[in-house]
């Protein structure tokens, strides 16, 4: 009695990679925003963080470091990929020209802009309160941040008190936005003491990884 051997072929099965955002950030040592994404990026299986090198604090020049960075990595922005530039406006309104030249640019080449006024930490102090009163510097807002991260320094990030009260912070910061909208219409809408846009993209990132 012959046997007949059955021939069993594998199916190839092909991994799909990740999604890339690459990131273009504030430079002189300023690591908040890339330590932040970097924590954000391990709770999740959709997306990998690349971010642009350079030291710089232009927000013109961190868009061009951003365009720079995202045409070598070739994103594949129809399916899924993204490119964003993030800096901090520090109540400077001499910044209001390099930010219009920035959304100009960033338009033309499909890099989203996140801003934050006066600085990035406003989506920190978020997470434990929403607040809407104006701040008189970074220091101010990042003195009122302490009373409920008493050891906050700018390089490091204090990831596991923050994630837990990431939806809180984005409720927060998006009545922070339409607050400002309601009663600073004329006003040009990044430059609003405080907002922030950071809670868009965590949004988007917690919602496409469901």
């Amino acid at each position: 009695m012959v046997k007949r051997i059955q021939k069993v072929t594998k199916s190839r099965i092909t991994k799909k990679r990740k999604n890339i955002i690459v990131v273009g950030t504030e430079g002189k040592n300023n690591k908040t925003e890339e330590n932040y994404l970097r924590n954000l990026e391990r709770t999740q299986q959709k997306y990998h963080f690349i971010f642009a090198s350079g030291n710089e604090t232009d927000p013109v020049k961190i868009v061009r470091n951003t365009i720079k960075k995202a045409k070598a990595e070739e994103l594949s922005y129809k399916d899924g990929d993204l490119a964003v530039s993030i800096f901090d406006l520090d109540l400077d309104w001499s910044k209001e020209q390099q930010l219009s030249h920035a959304k100009e640019l960033a338009a033309l080449n499909n890099i989203v802009l996140i801003t934050s006024n006066p600085c990035f930490e406003i989506w920190y102090l978020e997470h434990f309160r929403y607040t809407s009163k104006p701040f008189s510097s970074n220091a101010e807002l990042i003195k009122e941040l302490k009373k409920y991260l008493q050891d906050y320094e700018k390089r490091q990030t204090d990831f596991a008190a923050l994630y837990p009260l990431t939806e809180v912070a984005i409720n927060n910061c998006e009545c922070l936005d339409n607050y400002q909208k309601s009663n600073n219409s004329q006003a040009i809408m990044e430059f609003c003491n405080p907002r922030t846009d950071v809670y868009k993209l965590v949004r988007m990132i917690l919602k496409n990884n469901e």
